[in-house]
């Protein structure tokens, strides 16, 4: 029987709904070009992450620490799938901690060090995921969909992800950096790189450092926005209150918000200890971030409460003084043992 008047029986989608039997015949990539585009991937998602946790405890405006915590994890998790693809194609040593690009390592590193908000949101906004969005759109265009079908899951769920963070990025962007265009310094960059895939025609030109000539310091002391009076006191005990019998029940309801959006300095501390600590397996990154978004999640139950009930909760005393203390004086296992 010839291909051309093969059809599935009873009429059912050919190749389980995948791809067309035309499509499935069209060249895609190498193995060693998919681990190649994939492994770049892998950087840009691991660098987001190490950038999203390392700026969150010093970002002083709240929406954007729990944004931070939200995208750090989920970068955390496509970080870890794109590890595991790269581990079914190839046999260890994988590589995956080596630099694929150093031109892309100074383009990150530059993020990393923007010396404003204004320019951390359009460098992780504006520059660095719309390109991987691209990066990813072009690898499900080039790939073989049949063969390269895990690779096609990946890209497809880490752009449904990507999708939603940049979405979040425009409004930031538009809110907080009106006079602020794309950094056509990180865009210089890109093109020098080839790209986040590598695969642009690449600008033959010097990588050149602005911000990060020095190495990054990171800064564990929390700060908070205008909303956050006195951070340094604690109006109430939320504990005693309400673990004491002989409180009301209705008041409890309103400490356990209160008790809730506390725990934004558990996101805070949190990402002090992820961000010093050095050379352990992915496993421990992405753990702990989903912890540190449940954390945050936590925070944010708290405000929805109040919100719920019409309280202005920017009245309340909301104090960092647990995640100021711990960073501040104690090293990260001591931190990560009181967690």
């Amino acid at each position: 029987m010839s291909t051309p008047n093969y059809s599935p029986l009873h009429g059912l989608p050919a190749l389980a709904g995948l791809a067309s039997f035309a499509e499935a015949q069209r060249p895609g990539l190498s193995v060693d070009e998919c681990v190649r585009r994939l492994k770049r991937y892998h950087y840009a998602f691991k660098r987001l992450h190490e950038i999203f946790l390392a700026r969150l405890t010093a970002e002083p405006i709240y929406e954007l620490k729990m944004a931070f915590s939200l995208h750090a994890h989920y970068c955390a998790e496509h970080t870890a799938a794109l590890r595991q693809r790269v581990g079914e194609m190839r046999e260890p040593p994988l590589g995956l901690e080596a630099v694929p690009d150093p031109i892309l390592e100074i383009f990150f590193d530059e993020i990393l060090n923007a010396p404003t908000t204004g320019e951390l949101i359009t460098g992780i906004y504006s520059d660095a995921i719309p390109a991987l969005i691209d990066a990813l759109r072009q690898h499900r265009a080039d790939t073989n969909p049949l063969a390269d079908a895990p690779s096609m899951r990946l890209c497809k769920f880490a752009l449904i992800e990507l999708e939603e963070m940049l979405a979040y990025g425009r409004q930031a962007f538009h809110s907080l950096c009106v006079d602020d265009k794309p950094s056509p310094f990180n865009a210089r960059l890109l093109q020098i790189a080839g790209g986040i895939d590598g695969t642009h025609p690449k600008l033959d030109q010097p990588a050149e450092r602005r911000h990060s000539g020095k190495p990054f310091v990171y800064d564990g002391i929390p700060r908070r926005d205008e909303r956050f009076p006195d951070p340094y006191n604690m109006g109430v005990n939320a504990e005693s209150f309400l673990y004491d019998p002989n409180q009301p029940a209705e008041p409890k309801v309103l400490m356990m918000f209160y008790k809730r959006i506390r725990e934004i300095d558990v996101p805070e501390m949190m990402a002090s200890i992820i961000t010093e600590t050095k050379g352990k397996p992915w496993g421990y990154y992405r753990d702990m971030t989903r912890q540190l978004w449940d954390e945050a999640r936590h925070a944010m139950l708290g405000e929805v409460g109040f919100v719920s009930l019409g309280v202005d909760w920017t009245k309340v005393m909301v104090n960092f003084t647990w995640s100021l203390g711990l960073n501040s004086q104690l090293t990260p296992k001591e931190r990560h043992g009181v967690l």
